[in-house]
């Protein structure tokens, strides 16, 4: 959130907003935006930035609107805020200078507004083949190209939009190439981003998908950390966003509960490949009897972070592995999506629609059948304001 930690200081003291025309905002409009009157202060701290949610998705981007350079404990703001066709809720919350959110204060739109049948914007990157041929793999570049043709099938979307990069393609040069295209979404429109190949941890356990030039040895050298990736659907005008990710360790670590296992993988039958190389994990043994505590926490309460407002389905856990070939000729995850979406398996309450709650758990239990429990995909940062239909 670009605080250092000296600014992180215990002198605990929350700013405030009030929406100066709150009694003027309808309830329902015609429009396609609405316009905020903000006064935003702070009786002992400059006022740092200001965030604005619309259906839990900040519209500016996890760094919101900037007010560092200004220096000021008082600031009045008016706003146009974008409204997505159906309901919306609007929130707003300013930070000071020490941290400290304020409250946040919420309104509730419905809008009329708006395109009534949503594009599908998708990016899918696969990389089989490396610079450094020992580290190829068999499908993943196949995996890229079958997502993108599997969801032009679609019958839910007015059109598909897409960009296809793989293998040689998968350098960090060309990723500059694929925000300007996401943000040609309107906000009613769905945007998927999909990233198939060898996922690796560096020796702090941070994750980086493989790019074709990536040095093994060394992934932040040319590899594309998962930060780069999540900024692929920062502050786009979509609302409703999902990164799928189809490689090993895809899934959230909790650092604390995690060490470096020397433990090897065995393969019974010679065909099916781990997506893995360099650094290998297990979860720590745990008196609890549980995986991590990380897990405890998360059957406990409810994930408030506010991130992308995107869905992440990783493949994986962060300690796992992702499986490949075989008679599936995907990687597990991506065949097991495919499979739910184009045969209908997916639609788990035979409406004739799948949404993105329905391919989330299907997924995850024929993945982690077909694998014998080895590999269970997981998800995070659900934004559960939008279960949005993809098919």
């Amino acid at each position: 959130m670009n605080f250092s930690e000296d600014q992180l200081s215990d002198d605990f003291h929350l700013p405030t907003v009030e929406v100066k025309n709150e009694l003027e905002i309808p309830d329902h409009t015609t429009e396609k935006s609405v316009a905020l009157n903000l006064m935003m202060e702070d009786a002992k701290h400059e006022l740092d930035r200001l965030n604005v949610w619309v259906n839990d998705v900040a519209i500016h981007g996890m760094d919101g609107i900037d007010f560092r350079d200004l220096n000021v404990k008082r600031h009045e703001l008016s706003i146009a805020v974008p409204l997505a066709r159906g309901k919306n809720k609007i929130e707003v919350g300013v930070l000071n200078k020490t941290g400290a959110e304020s409250y946040k204060k919420t309104i509730n739109v419905y809008a009329d507004a708006g395109k009534e049948k949503s594009d599908l914007y998708i990016v899918s990157l696969g990389v089989s083949k490396h610079h450094d041929s020992q580290y190829n793999l068999e499908y993943a570049d196949k995996d890229a190209k079958d997502i993108v043709s599997t969801f032009k099938k679609s019958p839910f979307f007015e059109k598909v939009h897409a960009k296809t990069f793989t293998n040689h393609e998968v350098v960090l040069e060309n990723l500059k190439d694929i925000k300007p295209f996401l943000s040609k979404a309107d906000i009613n429109d769905v945007v998927i981003v999909f990233v198939a190949g060898h996922g690796v941890l560096d020796d702090n356990f941070d994750y980086y998908f493989a790019s074709y030039d990536m040095d093994f040895n060394d992934p932040a050298r040319r590899g594309i950390a998962y930060e780069t990736i999540e900024r692929l659907l920062d502050g786009i005008p979509a609302l409703k966003k999902l990164l799928f990710i189809d490689t090993c360790h895809s899934g959230e670590l909790d650092k604390d509960e995690i060490e470096e296992s020397t433990e090897g993988e065995t393969n019974d039958d010679g065909e099916l490949i781990f997506r893995r190389v360099g650094r290998t994990v297990r979860v720590k043994d745990n008196p609890l009897g549980l995986k991590s505590t990380n897990e405890l926490m998360k059957s406990l309460f409810t994930d408030l972070r506010r991130g992308t407002g995107a869905t992440v389905i990783s493949s994986s856990g962060g300690a796992e592995y992702s499986i490949e070939g075989g008679q599936f000729k995907n990687g597990l995850f991506t065949y097991c999506m495919i499979n739910g979406l184009i045969n209908g398996k997916a639609d788990l309450d035979k409406n004739r629609k799948i949404n993105i709650s329905e391919l989330q758990k299907y997924v995850r239990d024929e993945v982690r059948k077909l694998s014998n429990g080895t590999q269970t995909p997981t998800s995070r940062i659900q934004n559960m304001e939008l279960d949005y239909r993809l098919w």
